[in-house]
C-alpha cells in the first residue's frame, strides 16, 4: 500500500477526506486525522518513517492541542497551518490515549514522495 502523498485531514467520521498540499519546503507531522463535526481530532493512521510514527503517535490518538492551541477552535486552514512548518522544525502535541493525557514534541519530516505509477485507487 503506497504512503498517501499528502496529510489528509479528515472532516466527520461519514468523512470526505480534505488533502493538504505540502510545498518542497514545508514539512508534515505525518499522519491521516480525521475530525469529527464537534471538533475533536484524531489520529487514523500513521505511516511508518514519518514523523508521527517516529515520534509515538498512534492510530486512535485524540490530539487537543496543537502548539497549545485547542484544534475545536481551530477552522481546517489554520489546523493545517499549525501542523505544517519548516522540515525539522517541532510541533507540540497534547494527545489523549487510553484515558491519559500527555504531551509530545513531532518533528517535521518532508512529505512522502509519490512513486511514479503509483495511484490513489489502491490496487
Amino acid at each position: 500500500m503506497p504512503v498517501p502523498a499528502r496529510l489528509a485531514l479528515g472532516v466527520s467520521l461519514a468523512l470526505t477526506p480534505l488533502l493538504t498540499a505540502c510545498a518542497a519546503e514545508n514539512g508534515t507531522i505525518g499522519a491521516l486525522l480525521g475530525q469529527r463535526p464537534d471538533g475533536r481530532l484524531f489520529v487514523r493512521d500513521v505511516p511508518p518513517l514519518l514523523a508521527a510514527h517516529r515520534d509515538g503517535l498512534a492510530p486512535g490518538d485524540e490530539i487537543l492541542l496543537v502548539d497549545g492551541k485547542d484544534v475545536r477552535a481551530l477552522g481546517e486552514r489554520e489546523l493545517r497551518a499549525a501542523l505544517e512548518g519548516d522540515v525539522g522544525s517541532p510541533v507540540r502535541l497534547t494527545i489523549v490515549r487510553n484515558d491519559a493525557v500527555f504531551r509530545v514534541t513531532v518533528r517535521r519530516t518532508p512529505p512522502p514522495r509519490r512513486t511514479p505509477g503509483a495511484g490513489s485507487g489502491g490496487d
